[in-house]
């Protein structure tokens, strides 16, 4: 009986001790694409953040099969790494460390650098030397990264506007 008791103390202080899961104030349904060298996905899932702090969710017919969450450091299902370590590592070590972050947030890139509005009201940016070729979308319903020359694609877009019958 005093193994079972020392069980549940073990697990309660597990649990309060921070290591249960994030909650997120916003949590939007998505249609995500992402092909890098690294990570090829293309389905539904959900983009969740609070503050800074930001997490990509990835189904597959219904069923989770990755989850990005990037706060102090990124965490993926092969391990937790810094954010400079994830983009070396996954995207391109030419990026700044905050680009995932603020491409999953649909925030500006390079600090804003040769950004352009579009009718419509989309903003664009066109980020181009000898290392990459970059077109970044931003608009109300979708963004769109893609870089050319490092073979990357990222497209976010929001569900309900795809799946809507009205």
């Amino acid at each position: 009986m005093q193994k079972y008791s020392i069980l549940w103390v073990s697990l309660i202080a597990l649990v309060i001790s921070g290591c249960s899961t994030k909650h997120y104030s916003v949590s939007e349904p998505k249609i995500i694409t992402i092909k890098s060298p690294k990570l090829k996905f293309a389905d539904t899932g959900y983009i969740r953040h609070e503050g800074d702090a930001v997490e990509a969710e990835l189904f597959t017919a219904g069923v989770a099969v990755e989850k990005i969450s990037i706060d102090e450091k990124v965490c993926v299902s092969a391990g937790c790494m810094s954010e400079e370590e994830f983009i070396r590592e996954y995207l391109s070590a030419e990026y700044p460390a905050d680009t995932l972050r603020r491409i999953l947030l649909g925030e500006p890139i390079f600090n804003g650098i040769n950004t352009g509005e579009q009718c419509g009201g989309a903003k664009t940016q066109y980020i181009r030397n000898e290392k990459m070729d970059i077109v970044y979308r931003l608009k109300n319903d979708m963004t769109y990264f893609k870089d050319r020359t490092n073979g990357l694609i990222i497209k976010i877009e929001d569900l309900k506007e795809n799946n809507a019958t009205e």
